[in-house]
């Protein structure tokens, strides 16, 4: 086992890189601060959005940084080990459609409104008491099931990896090494810090990973001296691991299961945010709002690419990998740097492990307080003076939610010991309401009772037929086939739960009042939406200002963006991947394709952009 001391090389190169991390942190809160009177009070606008003076590119990096959380690398390069080449199908079904809609279908609309929160668009959109009700729990449901489980996982993550690699047994040991900085430059610099530091955080983890990219290579004799060592140890199963697509009937990952992790999180995407939104919020511009999740694409396709890519040299050298189970999976990654980094760029490549938990918490950490004090203490607390956004009280009391929500994270992280469910639970509890979310956009009859209805009933639903499919003979007999049959199981529930809870939503919609016209029309002036706001828009702009933007051509034009978006970036993901096999016709013609469907999209995405007034 290996220890601490055995390692001090890669422990100085860990220290100065954490160093660096810190004093990146607080000078980027300078820089975006921007010129201030001496003695000026710092606003909440500053601390937690930048003064929304952020370029599209640091936004889209940043976001691609949280999501490359610590547990990304231990479980991406486990299915790796199981799946092959095909794991870059895991990812892109997963993201590259989702995010593309993010930017061409809502992301004007969020940078419109002017708002600091996700939360804070229901007060804009419902009215009354239930608005207050509304944004309350968002946050609440937010911050307790989409960013604290995350800062534990992270945490557990990284634990993970520096088990294996430094022999840190000890959790706590694990805390010691991130936690007080991470919250240290959170606590001081603010969302400027977190969007710096995520980009200097991203240059670690591309270069630590390359580095890792080009040993594996070079051990190996190259990319066709590496296909051929597959082929030769994995005389049955190599065309499966060198695939370029899913292959049908794979005990982990087939085309069923892809297909399905592209409808599953893709419906609903954009319709709410929450970390993601305060990128969108923080952008200096509409135009770089819609931008943002197109430079989160490139950021993170292209981290996941080094990342998972160097596995197949395990495969090479260890074939019986290829049907580890869950538990062996997991602990892969750190012992592939053990094997092929020596001391001082191992120190690099825990650097970058680092670099991965410490953006994610670090976004969390600045968003989740931000958060529960816009969008649950001061609508529930409405006349304390020390909440208001002025008072200089406020900022403090943000930063003590920080430690809060970081607590309640390394909670999390010890009672914690699996990294996959929750990615499936969550994913299922959003996806029962999914579409209420792209709803509340683009239909004006949406009001509080529809909202109830999903939000309230969806999970509900999701979790009765957790309950309820499992007494079926085939759906046991499913469950027991393999993990690839578990998985598809639990996206079918998360659709069988979309679809009854659109019913159950829809007919409450249809059987109860719309908001309040004046509420509406305030709603439409701020965001000018798309799709079915015809009654609306016609008493904001009347029949002779005809509104192109509130039709549903623009939609249906959006979503076709998306689809040539999502296309020119996984043949890009996909050429490059053959690279790393020699496989050169192919890899050649995917990435000629990808320039050219590059070069349709960004034509295309300047154009939309323009119909619905960006400019």
């Amino acid at each position: 086992m290996p220890t601490l001391s055995a390692h001090a090389l890669d422990a100085a190169v860990v220290v100065i890189y954490l160093a660096m991390s810190l004093g990146i942190g607080l000078a980027a809160h300078r820089f975006f601060r921007g010129k201030k009177t001496a003695g000026t009070p710092e606003s909440e606008e500053d601390f937690y959005l930048a003064g929304r003076r952020v370029p599209a590119w640091v936004n889209g990096v940043s976001y691609a940084a949280t999501a490359i959380n610590a547990d990304v690398a231990p479980t991406y390069c486990g299915l790796t080990a199981v799946v092959g080449l095909p794991i870059a199908w895991y990812y892109l079904s997963r993201f590259s459609l989702a995010w593309m809609i993010v930017a061409l279908l809502f992301a004007v609309g969020w940078r419109r409104l002017g708002i600091r929160t996700g939360p804070e668009f229901y007060a804009l959109r419902f009215g009354g008491r239930g608005a207050t009700l509304v944004r309350v729990y968002t946050a609440l449901f937010a911050v307790a099931v989409n960013m604290v489980p995350w800062i534990g996982a992270g945490l557990l993550g990284t634990h993970k990896i520096m088990q294996p690699i430094l022999g840190i047994e000890s959790k706590l040991t694990t805390l010691m090494c991130i936690v007080p900085l991470v919250a240290g430059y959170v606590w001081v610099s603010g969302f400027a810090g977190v969007l710096v530091t995520d980009v200097f955080q991203t240059a670690v983890i591309v270069l630590s990973s390359f580095v890792l990219l080009v040993a594996v290579l070079w051990q190996a004799g190259g990319p066709t001296a590496l296909a051929g060592t597959i082929h030769t140890v994995h005389p049955t199963e190599a065309q499966e691991i060198l695939s370029s697509v899913p292959v049908p009937g794979h005990e982990v990952m087939g085309p069923l299961v892809v297909l399905l992790w592209l409808i599953i999180p893709t419906i609903g995407r954009g319709g709410s945010v929450d970390v993601e939104g305060q990128r969108l919020f923080s952008c200096r511009s509409v135009r770089d709002a819609a931008q943002m999740t197109i430079w989160a694409q490139l950021a993170m396709f292209g981290m996941l690419l080094v990342i998972t890519l160097p596995v197949l040299g395990m495969l090479a050298k260890y074939p019986a990998l290829y049907h580890a189970t869950t538990g062996e999976r997991e602990t892969i990654y750190g012992h592939m740097l053990a094997e092929y980094l020596p001391s001082g760029l191992l120190g690099l490549a825990v650097a970058g492990v680092l670099a991965s938990v410490m953006s994610t918490i670090s976004s969390h950490l600045n968003f989740g307080p931000q958060t529960l004090m816009n969008d649950v203490l001061r609508p529930l607390f409405p006349h304390t003076a020390a909440l208001q956004p002025t008072h200089p009280a406020c900022l403090w009391i943000g930063r003590l939610l920080t430690l809060l929500v970081l607590l309640i994270g390394i909670v999390i992280m010890f009672i914690g010991d699996s990294l996959f469910g929750i990615a499936v639970v969550t994913a299922g509890m959003f996806a029962s309401s999914a579409l209420f979310f792209w709803a509340q956009w683009w239909w004006w009859r949406v009001n509080f009772w529809s909202w109830a209805a999903a939000m309230l009933g969806g999970p509900v639903m999701y979790f009765g037929l957790g309950w309820l499919l499992p007494n079926f003979e085939w759906w046991q007999t499913t469950l027991a086939r393999s993990p690839a049959a578990a998985d598809m199981l639990a996206m079918i529930q998360s659709f069988i739960a979309i679809v009854l809870t659109t019913t159950m939503w829809v007919t409450a919609t249809l059987l109860t009042k719309p908001e309040r016209p004046e509420l509406l029309e305030e709603f439409y002036r701020r965001a000018r939406p798309v799709g079915a706001w015809g009654p609306v828009r016609q008493r904001v702009d009347g029949d002779a200002h005809p509104d192109v933007a509130g039709t549903w051509r623009p939609v249906l034009q959006g979503f076709a963006v998306s689809l040539l978006g999502a296309a020119w970036i996984c043949a890009a993901v996909v050429g490059l991947s053959q690279l790393m096999i020699g496989e050169w016709p192919l890899a050649g013609g995917l990435l000629v394709a990808a320039v050219v469907g590059g070069l349709a999209f960004r034509r295309a995405f300047n154009a939309h952009l323009r119909n619905l007034g960006a400019d």
